[in-house]
């Protein structure tokens, strides 16, 4: 519950965005967010697409299964699979007119999408409470698969449990402080007898990731930190908003100048795996600093 609180005291100097999360396309989430220079999906790509390649090296898969938490409109999936930059999805979803439908942009990202080449060594699995988001992704063609549930609140229907089984990378982006250590832990509860997939995560600085990585140790799992690197997910909306999150991280002793005070809201790079997978392959080793 002490977690659950310090979540909701971070949250609630935030924007509030939550009209934008769920609704029938990802026009009002790209003109909202776009206008924030939000686009932690494509400066985290990156840093996946070097994860990727090394639990694909070490597990000797040449594809992978990813659960992707927190996966709204599929934008993760547009970015790892299809190569999207988050400028160029801004710009495709401002070309609709005003009586275009929900319906017509679906079917033109069907096009779009169904036109591109897609990676082949990635099958991505979305999760998202926001049901409408999430549904849109999958029919869309950007998830393989999606599972518009809360794992906050309930564990995963059986369908959604035997996906999540199949698992090797769970990742996300921002989803933590909307997410606790429950939907990880409902996540590995799936698991088959000796399933540990990796799990990659960019949390923001507010937010502490420690009650994740002890549910996760507990479990066998190592996490390291990329040290000295922090990813901008996108600029405070507003002054306010800015001091709300200086003042939560000097409340850490969290040093904010030449950071956030620069106008960002900051993330950090999680990497957790089993110990003996993690003492082969240092993070270091696979995402230098």
């Amino acid at each position: 519950m002490k977690n659950d609180t310090n979540y909701d005291r971070a949250n609630a100097g935030k924007a509030d965005f939550e009209w934008t999360y769920n609704r029938l396309d990802p026009r009002a989430y790209f003109k909202t967010l776009g206008a924030l220079d939000y686009a932690i999906p494509e400066r985290a790509a990156p840093v996946f697409r070097r994860v990727i390649d090394a639990c694909a090296t070490q597990r000797k898969r040449d594809r992978l299964n990813v659960i992707d938490i927190g996966c709204s409109y599929g934008i993760n999936a547009a970015v790892l699979k299809y190569g999207a930059k988050m400028d160029e999805l801004r710009e495709h979803y401002s070309e609709f007119n005003g009586i275009a439908s929900p319906h017509d942009v679906l079917e033109a990202d069907r096009r779009l999408f169904s036109d591109s080449a897609a990676a082949c060594d990635l099958h991505v699995t979305g999760i998202d409470r926001a049901q409408f988001a999430a549904s849109y992704a999958f029919w869309a063609g950007l998830l393989d698969d999606a599972i518009p549930e809360n794992l906050e609140e309930r564990d995963p229907s059986p369908q959604a449990a035997e996906t999540i089984a199949a698992c090797d990378l769970v990742i996300s982006t921002g989803a933590v402080g909307y997410v606790t250590e429950r939907t990880f832990a409902r996540i590995l509860d799936c698991q088959p007898k000796g399933g540990m997939p990796w799990i990659a995560s960019f949390v923001l600085r507010m937010f502490d990731y420690a009650p994740v990585e002890r549910v996760l140790g507990a479990r066998g799992y190592t996490t390291e930190k990329l040290e000295g690197r922090f990813f901008k997910q996108r600029r405070f909306a507003d002054a306010d908003e800015q001091a709300h999150v200086e003042a939560l991280l000097a409340q850490e002793r969290l040093d904010t100048e030449e950071r956030e005070s620069e106008g960002h809201y900051l993330a950090e790079f999680y990497l957790s795996r089993p110990a003996a997978e993690a003492r082969a392959t240092p993070l270091s080793c696979i995402v230098p600093r």
